[in-house]
């Protein structure tokens, strides 16, 4: 019997050695999957060079990187002497918000870095320093990677109508009534979708213009092929205020203040734009429609038009779900100690708008404008 019970014994530890442990995960499409629990080795390296912004440059390839089992949307900890980071494996800087780190592998080349942020100060790591890569989370920025990657045509014939190609729509939420306030991508930006944003705007009878993204130089780079915004700049009812994509930084809110006051002062319709409508202009029209006394539901279902139009984004896929949690956050961000509900928002709006400058008066006036 003692004999039987050893040969059965060694044969589960002959089971266990073959298979290895499996946990389950989920594909992107949310089915669950089958995936063998996998030991990564740690990566060593060294940096050989700092460029001007301070990213660093490591003597790691790219093969060797993804040879030892790292993928861009792995997230990673990079030590550094004592000191430990995290970050996503990724191909650009803006794969990351403003800030944050990141792996970047270019080529046969990786870096270390930081998104408009001086790596090189915040770590103290210079030429020689050692840094090792290790495993923290296998894939788990492979979404927000895919998210941030989405891709769009630029022709015509691949969109269901010149609004949804110029991602062109009234905003009707709360107290909002349509026709009211226009967003889109750049009427001005001398592109594809450009003139149908343009004659979508004239149509409409916009009267004034919050241009988020262009300075006057890069304005009249197009103004041969954008004559009615042309007439309508030079007729001051455009403001141009040149923005920056961090909305949390001094200087997004200081110019947005200059664009509401602008349409507290100036008769509508109006229209808000940047270039692709989607982030700058997103983040205006999440404060319009807080202030307007608009729903969560309905400020998520404004803000996500803009990815159903460029990308094809459909509710209810994995993609839409990640990125319908931006306004909430970009109301979070700004509500203080304000819980954000949909009965707070008007209130988190209001402050928000005196934090960046407005007075009393001029939220009185732009609300005024709005209705």
């Amino acid at each position: 019997m003692k004999k039987l019970n050893k040969v059965i014994l060694f044969l589960l530890v002959s089971i266990l050695l073959v298979f290895p442990s499996c946990t389950t995960t989920k594909t992107m499409d949310g089915e669950p999957m089958e995936k063998a629990s996998v030991v990564y080795s740690e990566v060593n390296a060294s940096i050989v060079a700092a460029d001007k912004y301070g990213n660093l440059e490591t003597d790691l390839s790219t093969t060797t990187l993804m040879d030892a089992g790292y993928e861009y949307g792995d997230m990673v900890n990079i030590s550094v002497g004592d000191d430990v980071y995290s970050a996503p494996i990724v191909s650009t800087y803006s794969d990351v918000d403003v800030g944050n780190f990141l792996i970047r592998i270019k080529e046969d080349k990786v870096y270390f870095a930081i998104n408009y942020g001086n790596c090189l100060k915040k770590t103290g790591a210079v030429e020689g320093t050692k840094i090792t890569i290790s495993m923290k989370e296998k894939g788990s920025y492979l979404l927000e990677y895919k998210t941030r990657h989405l891709t769009k045509s630029e022709e015509r014939a691949d969109y269901k109508s010149d609004e949804v190609f110029a991602n062109f729509r009234t905003i009707k939420t709360g107290d909002l009534d349509a026709g009211v306030v226009y967003r889109s991508c750049n009427p001005a930006l001398g592109d594809a979708r450009a003139p149908y944003a343009q004659e979508l705007a004239e149509k409409a009878g916009v009267k004034t213009i919050v241009n988020l993204a262009d300075n006057e130089e890069s304005l009249k780079e197009n103004f041969d092929t954008i004559t009615w915004y042309k007439d309508m700049y030079n007729n001051n009812h455009v403001i141009l205020l040149d923005m920056d994509v961090d909305y949390s930084s001094q200087d997004f809110g200081e110019k947005l203040a200059k664009g509401f006051i602008f349409i507290s002062k100036n008769k509508g319709p109006y229209l808000i734009h940047c270039n692709e409508g989607k982030d700058r202009a997103g983040f205006a029209s999440v404060i319009i429609e807080a202030l307007m006394n608009s729903t969560l539901d309905e400020i998520k279902a404004d803000y996500m038009m803009s990815y159903a139009n460029y990308y094809g984004v459909e509710e209810g896929s994995m993609q839409y779900d990640y990125i319908a949690d931006t306004p909430y956050n970009m109301l979070k961000t700004i509500a203080g100690d304000v819980e954000v509900v949909d009965n707070n928002l008007p209130l988190i709006a209001t402050n928000y708008l005196k934090q960046i400058g407005l007075t009393d008066e001029d939220i009185m006036a732009l609300k005024n404008n709005l209705k």
